[in-house]
């Protein structure tokens, strides 16, 4: 049985693998330094909830971190599901939804007013997790993404 707890400070070393491989994933060099630091800071500053799923033999499987942020239309507080990851040889065997519903607990737990996420057009077997997991489609927003940040500020 998977078992799902929320991340410390202890489980940094557990947790980086999976964050490398989740970057990978998404066509991110490896970058092993800032990978740590970026986890360290989130653990130790509670910037995030990190949630990480072990299996029986106390593996680490996968993760979801949560960021809040604060919506003036809903008046309330928001929450950003901004990374889902599940090993390869734990898919299809239900971590990634009990990832999604212990995010949800921690919503509920918080007060949340919403949760919100966004995954890549064709990442086909995360969206099918989501909508079996009872999440809908935006359908009355468009996303928008700013320049690169890291060039001339001049050129917008």
């Amino acid at each position: 049985m998977t078992e799902i707890k929320r991340a410390t400070r202890i489980d940094l070393d557990a947790l980086l693998p999976l964050m490398g491989a989740y970057r990978t994933f998404y066509d991110q060099a490896p970058d092993l330094r800032r990978e740590r630091e970026f986890l360290r800071r989130q653990l130790e500053d509670g910037t995030s909830a990190i949630y990480l799923a072990r299996d029986e033999r106390e593996e680490a499987v996968g993760f979801v971190q949560i960021f809040q942020v604060h919506s003036t239309v809903r008046l309330g507080l928001s929450l950003i599901l901004e990374d889902l990851f599940v090993v390869p040889s734990a898919r299809r065997m239900g971590v990634a939804t009990r990832l999604l519903q212990r995010a949800l607990e921690f919503a509920r737990d918080v007060g949340a007013m919403e949760m919100f996420l966004e995954t890549a057009k064709d990442n086909i077997a995360a969206r099918g997790a989501y909508e079996r997991a009872g999440w809908t489609r935006e359908g009355r927003f468009l996303k928008y993404n700013a320049p690169p940040l890291d060039e001339d500020i001049d050129k917008c």
